[in-house]
């Protein structure tokens, strides 16, 4: 009885021992990023509302109300002159709005405070690059790069602005939450007098559609999601800054809208990844962010969903959902998923292996790389000591499928092994050597890849192509794919213009633009025995169909090549700043 006693005893000392050693030593996750130790100003936010055109004058003050439409003035300043989309900026004056609930919410964040050290940090480094560089630059007058160091000096402690109202006038959708691009002249509300400038804009608003809210600020305060809201729009305001006028440069070419386990293109993918990266990262701090809890809080799905596929890499499978298969995106595909991009960044900025990842992000966005390969090769360069860590967290994550074709199907053979063994269908000596196989492959990569930095060798190069289908045509004969065009688009639209990636684009893809199953999955198929597709999209894919197929698709489809080298090189600084990057709900994507 007594060493059955001290048996037990015994046994609970081990557990708890166990228990409380793995407490211990257990990596919590990295919910901050800043490794500043100076607390915020005392307003590191301000709450704005748009002055409106005629204020001060009756009728004038009433339309301009009515219809909300903004006061904008052309700003002179060098300094601005240099970062702004354009010359023009909102005047924008203190708000009341969110004094009792929004701003103490906001304000008391851990999460949030940490977003905006980030953005001091950034801009504090941006300030220093830009003093060292001008001292190089012969074609600027001593006033003029002294006007533009006054502007980024003073840029670094400023105030975010954050919009309680829209600055659109009310004939255009409200934007939801999102970073806008246009410059605010920041006023005192009755005299009018300039109290400071900035560059962007946070929108703090709802969403609706047809009445109803896809997305509540009040609930996502309630819930403690708001805080995630705005350290991700804070994230494209800070790659934003970093970049001034060339950030429109980057290139949005899709038209599937965005989501994080959407195929796009390399630039919307690699704007979206940064920004979703920072939810991913400050997610874990949140208690709420649980399945079982989402709907109790009423938290919005997209904050949700995709918290852990990011954090754990799994955007990288061709599907998210149902049955895995352990089979893989291909290498454009990858660097044109936001999730993906999501994720690679999450574990860079969250590496115990990398000094200072934060900062060393921000130097390297400073060469104003175009996508995230680019951003890459450009860090690899810049940081030579963290080239292996970086590799590794690159290949890794996207099980080396950017650098060799032969890598997704060692990891598919390997991953089939293991749900074999798991399932007890084979032994223990045969999944070991599928694991051990697949190893030795990506190490013989891996030292590859040190060798020679090709790490992006089996990413197939861009094949755009754009189309214009005739929606009044779609409802005469109408496929269930047509029905679905025909109601989603044909409420208002004529024409749906739509441009796809032949080399990223997918059997569903396709389908929905109305390919017959077979002939989208020959495509495919086709795609996946080359590698990836070269040449002219149009003439591929009439190889790949058929004369007689592709004319019977083209007489609907009217398709084109879309030369994106060519697109979006003239600056439009007017449209441009007028492009939300919201987390545009309502056109999630075709799928």
């Amino acid at each position: 009885m007594k060493i059955s006693n001290k048996s037990r005893i015994l046994s609970a000392v081990i557990a708890l021992s166990v228990y409380l050693s793995g407490a211990a030593f257990a990596r919590q996750p990295v919910t901050e990023l800043s490794s500043d130790p100076t607390a915020l100003s005392e307003k590191p936010i301000l709450m704005s509302e748009p002055i409106t055109v005629g204020k001060g004058h009756l009728i004038g003050g009433f339309m301009g109300k009515a219809l909300n439409i903004p006061k904008t003035v052309k700003l002179s300043e060098v300094g601005y002159l240099a970062f702004a989309l354009s010359n023009e900026a909102v005047q924008v004056f203190q708000s009341k709005v969110g004094q009792n609930d929004l701003m103490p919410y906001l304000l008391n964040s851990k999460e949030l405070k940490d977003s905006l050290k980030l953005r001091r940090t950034a801009r504090q480094i941006r300030f220093q690059y830009f003093k060292q560089a001008l001292e190089q630059v012969k074609d600027l007058t001593s006033e003029q790069k002294k006007g533009i160091l006054d502007f980024l000096s003073q840029s670094v402690g400023s105030a975010v602005v954050l919009m309680a109202k829209s600055p659109l006038p009310s004939f255009m959708p409200s934007p939801g939450p999102c970073m806008i691009p246009l410059g605010a002249e920041i006023v005192d509300e009755k005299s009018t007098k300039r109290l400071g400038i900035e560059t962007s804009m946070i929108c703090v608003l709802d969403i609706e559609s047809d009445g109803q809210k896809i997305f509540s600020i009040r609930d996502a305060m309630n819930n403690d999601t708001l805080d995630l809201v705005i350290a991700h729009e804070n994230a494209h305001a800070i790659q934003f800054d970093l970049y001034g006028k060339l950030f429109q440069k980057i290139q949005r070419i899709s038209t599937n809208g965005h989501d994080s386990p959407i195929i796009t293109d390399l630039g919307l993918a690699y704007i979206e990844g940064w920004a979703e990266a920072f939810e991913a990262v400050y997610g874990p701090a949140n208690p709420k962010l649980k399945e079982k809890d989402r709907k109790k809080y009423n938290i919005s799905e997209f904050l949700f969903g995709r918290q852990d596929p990011a954090r754990r890499d799994r955007y990288v499978w061709t599907q998210t959902n149902g049955k895995k298969t352990g089979a893989l995106k291909n290498g454009l595909q990858l660097m044109s998923t936001e999730g993906v991009i999501a994720g690679l960044f999450h574990d860079i900025l969250t590496s115990r292996s990398i000094n200072a990842p934060f900062e060393k992000c921000v130097r390297v966005m400073i060469t104003n790389p175009m996508d995230f390969m680019e951003f890459v090769n450009n860090f690899a360069q810049l940081f030579p000591e963290d080239k292996k860590v970086l590799y590794r967290i690159l290949l890794e994550n996207t099980k080396y499928v950017t650098m060799d074709a032969k890598a997704s199907e060692s990891y598919k053979s390997y991953y089939q092994s293991k749900l074999a063994y798991v399932n007890r269908k084979i032994d223990k000596a045969a999944y070991e050597k599928a694991r051990n196989d697949h190893r030795a492959f990506v190490e013989g990569l891996f030292k590859n890849a040190m060798a020679d930095g090709k790490v992006f060798a089996n990413v197939g190069p861009q094949m755009w192509m754009e189309g214009k289908i005739n929606l009044t045509r779609l409802k005469e004969k109408a496929s269930a794919a047509k029905k679905y065009f025909a109601s989603f688009f044909g409420k208002k639209d004529e024409y749906y213009t739509f441009r796809l990636d032949l080399n990223t684009v997918t059997a569903d893809m396709l389908r929905m633009i109305g390919f017959a199953e077979a002939d989208a999955a020959k495509v495919i198929e086709t795609r996946e025995s080359r590698g990836f597709f070269t040449g002219n999209p149009v003439n591929t894919l009439k190889q790949v169909v058929g004369d007689e197929r592709f004319s019977k698709y083209n007489a609907v489809l009217n398709l084109g090549v879309y030369d994106h080298k060519k697109a979006d090189v003239v600056a439009q600084y007017k449209e441009q700043s007028l492009a939300l990057w919201p987390e545009d709900i309502e056109k999630m994507s075709i799928k």
